[in-house]
């Protein structure tokens, strides 16, 4: 059994928070719902199901549907959801959680960190840590998958654009998100892979029992987009990667609503005529 030491604040530890600790340090069968809390927002996250993290409350505006982690080893089959293998999930406290998930040759450490702000200024970061190590003495031919579905709409929807191939930002008559993968780090791996697409074409990819390989389309929207990355990594024995992001979003003034929804809309206009030229 892991070893769960218990982080005091101001020197009292909640029961709330100690018992969250208890029951998650320890490899858990039923699915159930974990919450991470600071300040302005809230997170959900879905143990043992592939609806994954499926709630982001900012200022009492949920701008998330689904956010969660598919894998494949080699390219014979389809992938699987993270949460289908043999987990450990850990409330180190009420903002942060760490979870391992266990299959035959590796082991994938995921690490959420929840950042609010000051009620009312419509601003939130998630920070997310993967590492993937291959427990084996063979070499491991891994591909994990990252899909989003926030939903930052209204009418006509949202927008996705890739900017590079480390980022992502999305825009719609609610406010903006932006996602950007660390590179350049020592032992970081970098995407190998992005997509965007309306829903659920992605979703589909994932879950049609085929390898699937994003298709680096750079924007898709305004309407309910989606967005994934994919890394494709080679371990030897014993070795191990890392994956670093942050995730922001801005939730502006009600009255600057609508000039961000007509700004999205004109970059997706504008990356469809650039890609189809």
């Amino acid at each position: 059994m892991r070893d769960c030491s218990l982080r005091k604040s101001g020197g009292i530890l909640s029961a709330t928070v100690a018992c969250l600790l208890v029951v998650f340090c320890v490899p858990h069968l039923a699915t159930a719902q974990v919450q991470l809390t600071d300040q302005n927002a809230v997170l959900n996250i879905v143990t043992n199901s592939s609806a994954g993290m499926n709630s982001w409350t900012i200022d009492g505006q949920n701008v998330l549907a689904q956010q969660w982690f598919w894998y494949r080893v080699g390219n014979v089959g389809g992938q699987s959801s993270l949460d289908t293998l043999p987990s450990t999930i850990t409330l180190v406290d009420p903002a942060d959680l760490a979870a391992s998930y266990t299959g035959s040759t590796f082991v994938v450490t995921l690490t959420l960190g929840l950042r609010g702000s000051t009620p009312g200024s419509g601003d939130s970061d998630l920070g997310i840590q993967i590492k993937i190590q291959n427990t084996s003495t063979n070499s491991l031919d891994f591909h994990l998958f990252e899909y989003s579905n926030f939903t930052l709409g209204g009418v006509p929807g949202d927008t996705v654009v890739f900017t590079n191939n480390n980022t992502v930002v999305q825009t719609g008559a609610l406010g903006t998100l932006q996602e950007a993968v660390a590179t350049g780090l020592s032992g970081h791996l970098a995407p190998t892979h992005h997509e965007a697409d309306l829903f659920p074409v992605t979703l589909g990819e994932l879950t049609g029992g085929t390898p699937a390989t994003l298709d680096d389309t750079n924007s898709a929207g305004p309407g309910d987009a989606t967005w994934a990355f994919e890394w494709d990594a080679s371990l030897n024995g014993g070795r191990t990667t890392q994956i670093s992001k942050d995730i922001n979003v801005l939730i502006p003034e009600p009255g600057t609503w609508l000039l961000i929804g007509m700004a999205g809309t004109l970059i997706g206009l504008f990356a469809r005529r650039k890609r189809n030229m």
